[in-house]
């Protein structure tokens, strides 16, 4: 049988998040042969307006199958996808896709999201980051072990012989741009801090301070105010503490929860920006971990969606 040409357009992968887009024109194996970028985010869209976006994004390319994660798949998005309940084989996930054609013809798939509910009831949802997981399966597909994913709603993910078992997110990026911006910490914290280095001794101090439970997360939080007031620490010294804080507390949170009893394999999926600091919080809890760029991961997940969708019609 004769192999792919991977060098000529399979399918269109878009990362549809909520402040901006990424298109990716991909080969038979997955090899990006053209990216494309767009402002416009999910957030800022009413349903009515994703074609358009949609339209001008993938215009000139062939019209070839259209794979998209994220949150154009969300309630407020430009149509709702399912969540699908865990434990969800992730391979199954391209099978439960949500299609709309657009006025141009195209088809246009939808990946759902996930649904964990615990014994007690407690719920959880994911949208996009079910694809970046699936982008670690594309490139390890013996994959069983905890996968971290930072960001505005960080989750931890069990994930065994392809399934997705359960998952939990921490408000913690969220809870840093609310505190920095619009708490009493707004007075001393630099709110545009986006470079804090895995070294810098402000963010090792307020890690290491919550982790090891010698400050409480919410006495540590005034603490920052308290040292601008009383030995005027820098506002880029309170910003890397402040990240070194709710991450550490993020850390002590899944720690209390069970996430570090077991673990033998650990992945960060996630920016170049965050993902050094989650690295650097794994040696303090003495987890080994390697690290995934989460949109490469996302691009690579959409294909494996597509690639698992192809071997099942075969």
């Amino acid at each position: 049988m004769s192999q792919p040409d991977n060098t000529q357009p399979d399918m269109i992968a878009i990362d549809w998040g909520t402040t901006n887009c990424r298109a990716s024109l991909l080969a038979a194996d997955g090899t990006e042969l053209d990216t494309r970028r767009a402002p416009e985010g999910a957030g800022g869209l009413k349903a009515s307006e994703f074609e358009a976006v949609f339209e001008r994004l993938v215009a000139g390319w062939p019209d070839l199958p259209v794979w998209i994660c994220g949150m154009a798949g969300s309630r407020q998005g430009w149509l709702e996808a399912p969540y699908l309940s865990c434990p969800a084989k992730l391979s199954d996930l391209g099978s439960q896709i949500s299609r709309i054609e657009t006025k141009s013809g195209r088809i246009v798939r939808l990946v759902p999201g996930l649904l964990y509910r615990d014994a007690r009831d407690n719920c959880d949802i994911m949208r996009g980051e079910e694809t970046q997981i699936a982008g670690l399966l594309a490139r390890q597909d013996d994959f069983s072990g905890l996968a971290i994913l930072p960001g505005t709603h960080s989750k931890w993910v069990d994930i065994q012989d392809g399934k997705v078992n359960r998952f939990q997110t921490f408000l913690t990026g969220e809870l840093y741009s609310l505190l920095a911006t619009a708490s009493i910490l707004r007075h001393s914290v630099s709110a545009h801090s986006s470079d804090i280095a895995p070294d810098d001794p402000a963010f090792l101090a307020g890690l290491s301070d919550v982790i090891s439970g010698r400050v409480p997360l919410v006495s540590g939080l005034f603490q920052i105010r308290t040292q601008d007031v009383l030995n005027g620490a820098s506002k880029e010294d309170s910003a890397a503490r402040l990240s070194g804080l709710m991450i550490g507390g993020e850390f002590a949170a899944a720690k209390s929860s069970g996430w570090l009893d077991t673990v033998e394999d650990c992945y960060i999926i996630g920016g170049r920006g965050l993902t050094p600091l989650y690295a650097k919080a794994c040696e303090l809890v003495e987890l080994e971990s390697k690290s995934l760029f989460g949109l490469d991961a996302s691009t690579q997940g959409l294909w494996y969606f597509a690639h698992q969708q192809k071997l099942a019609a075969d």
